[in-house]
């Protein structure tokens, strides 16, 4: 009965644990939201731990799940930082993720379920209500699980995983740090793309699906791109 009694304090302590990285994890994220955090800003857990009193593991753990959301990346023996990426990085990444997701879509259109397809028509279809209303961070989040769910619906884990992998830090920085910034993107036209690509894709023609694709992700890193440019100058 006493283990039983201490397991159960345990896993209270783990719970509440849990409850203060995750209210840690949510106020790092605002911050890097509303630019209070720079890109390239380096996160010192030791020196965080100490102005909010917890311990270092409780802060590393809101560190990691940012990381996971590519807000955040960590270096061994450089500790965390928030996402920073060149111009030339970006580039690559768009030029993969051009190829990788064209795949995603055909694989969708020839294995994805009726009731995914509609998830995204719905997705899209947030994702112009927030352009729209010209909210940056709800079109993000509409348009981050947009492209998760279609990830998903390859029915493919390993490009699943690799998608995850490459978009995470790329849509994060595009977005969630950098997209208010760009005031020649437009956000209604990308919610525009989406939907037809759910509707090629809706029509289980694969080949189809990937041709829309290819237009409208070519046009996504050309816009991104330019912005960037403009940017610099």
């Amino acid at each position: 009965m006493i283990l039983f009694e201490k397991l159960e304090l345990l896993s209270i302590e783990i719970r509440k644990q849990d409850s203060i990285a995750i209210r840690i994890a949510d106020v790092i994220r605002r911050m890097i939201l509303e630019g209070e955090l720079e890109p390239g800003q380096r996160i010192v857990e030791s020196r965080w731990s100490r102005q909010l009193g917890v311990g270092q593991p409780t802060v590393r753990e809101a560190l990691v799940a940012l990381e996971h959301e590519g807000l955040i990346t960590r270096r061994a023996n450089q500790g965390a930082e928030v996402i920073s990426l060149s111009s030339a990085e970006i580039a690559q990444a768009l030029r993969i993720r051009e190829e990788l997701e064209e795949l995603a879509v055909e694989l969708a259109a020839e294995n994805g379920l009726p009731a995914e397809f509609k998830k995204l028509k719905a997705l899209a279809k947030g994702m112009m209500t927030a352009a729209r209303a010209k909210d940056v961070r709800e079109f993000f989040a509409k348009d981050r699980e947009w492209h998760e769910t279609l990830w998903a619906s390859t029915r493919n884990a390993f490009l699943e995983r690799i998608l995850r992998q490459l978009m995470g830090p790329l849509l994060a920085f595009l977005f969630l740090r950098n997209l208010r910034h760009y005031a020649r993107l437009d956000l209604k036209a990308s919610a525009q793309d989406h939907l037809e690509m759910v509707e090629a894709m809706a029509s289980g023609d694969g080949k189809r699906a990937r041709a829309v694709a290819r237009s409208k992700l070519t046009g996504f890193a050309r816009d991104h791109l330019d912005a960037l440019e403009q940017r610099s100058e």
